[in-house]
């Protein structure tokens, strides 16, 4: 009897680009099955529509080709393109799909990238054209234990100093990270500011093998583990206003993780099923712990980490996952299936379908 092998794909959605990966194995743990990318002006469907249709042409492609999609995780740069993806989703009824912000990603991948290099914790430091975040995972639960946001200056040469600063000061940090972990956002160079940053840290400094890839790997890893992320629908630091501090609602309401109607139960409340975007609860104090900051971050403002803490306290239903994406345990290379893609495989690109 055939046995159809399992893959998992990320989407990273940006203003300009989509980038789509495939990646072999149910728990997004086995070798880069295809990746592609499309210009998201080109054609006459919309960002969204164009997103949509690559998916359900990737599912079609992967059971012509003898492959299971076990999972679909997307991610995004701008939360309002969010809201209009989950529309999208929910008008064409496509299912399985998790969306993760752009964060929330990133720490998937730190979380990989920690297990694979036997860190207890990993330290990540997620920059963006205007601010930057540095975070601690833990490689067994992915927990984020410390949360800080640094606004950047507007001046490239000073926005390096800051990010550096802050690298310098992530071995100071109370949970005490093995590593630092550096994952750009929105067009921001890695490769351009990591030589800088090895110089600030005292930690191992590593960065993506593919940068532009990195955010659609990490939101099929989220996806690939979703009942532990979305057991934490009340982690919002990415919609964390850089300049006020606060929590944006329209942000949160815009779903850091969220799955169409029919894949979850959204009034589940005392049960084990996970919660939906629309169930994150109201809090009576703002998520902010007191100032008092450490100087290792440039007093940068402080999460409550509470709000961050991805492990579950419950014993999940078995059910497939959500999404899926390799990280760095992905990149290993000498998979059979892998080499041995049907003709008929997958065109990530809709214009190509």
């Amino acid at each position: 009897m055939e046995v159809s092998v399992d893959i998992v794909l990320g989407v990273s959605v940006a203003p300009s680009t989509v980038r789509m990966v495939l990646v072999e194995g149910e728990s997004a743990n086995g070798v880069t099955v295809e990746h592609d990318d499309f210009d998201v002006g080109a054609g006459t469907q919309t960002a969204p529509e164009r997103v949509v249709s690559a998916i359900l042409g990737t599912r079609e492609g992967a059971r012509e080709g003898g492959y299971q999609l076990s999972s679909t995780g997307v991610t995004w740069t701008n939360p309002a393109e969010a809201t209009a993806l989950r529309d999208a989703l929910v008008s064409h009824k496509v299912e399985n799909v998790m969306l993760v912000s752009a964060f929330l990603a990133a720490a998937a991948l730190a979380q990989a990238v920690g297990g694979a290099t036997r860190y207890d914790r990993t330290a990540l430091l997620f920059v963006e054209p205007e601010a930057a975040t540095l975070a601690v995972v833990n490689s067994d639960d992915g927990a984020i234990t410390e949360i800080y946001r640094q606004p950047l200056s507007s001046d490239d040469a000073s926005a390096v100093g800051e990010i550096a600063a802050m690298a310098a000061g992530a071995q100071r940090l109370e949970s005490r990270p093995d590593g630092l972990f550096v994952v750009g956002s929105g067009g921001v160079n890695v490769a351009a500011i990591k030589p800088e940053l090895d110089k600030a840290s005292p930690l191992p400094v590593s960065a993506p093998e593919e940068p532009d890839m990195a955010l659609a790997r990490g939101a099929a890893l989220a996806s690939a583990h979703a009942p532990l992320f979305n057991s934490s629908t009340r982690a919002m630091a990415w919609a964390q206003d850089p300049g006020t501090g606060a929590v944006d609602p329209s942000l949160v309401s815009g779903g850091y993780a969220y799955i169409p109607p029919e894949a979850v139960d959204y009034n589940a409340t005392s049960d084990i099923e996970p919660l939906a975007y629309s169930a994150v609860p109201d809090f009576t104090d703002s998520g902010y712990l007191p100032s008092g900051i450490q100087d290792a971050v440039d007093q940068p403002e402080l999460v409550d980490s509470r709000l961050l803490d991805f492990s579950t306290g419950f014993q999940q239903r078995e059910r497939k996952p959500m999404l899926v994406t390799g990280g760095v345990a992905a990149l290993r290379c000498g998979s059979t299936a892998s080499r041995a893609i049907s003709s008929r495989m997958i065109s990530l690109d809709p214009s190509k379908m």
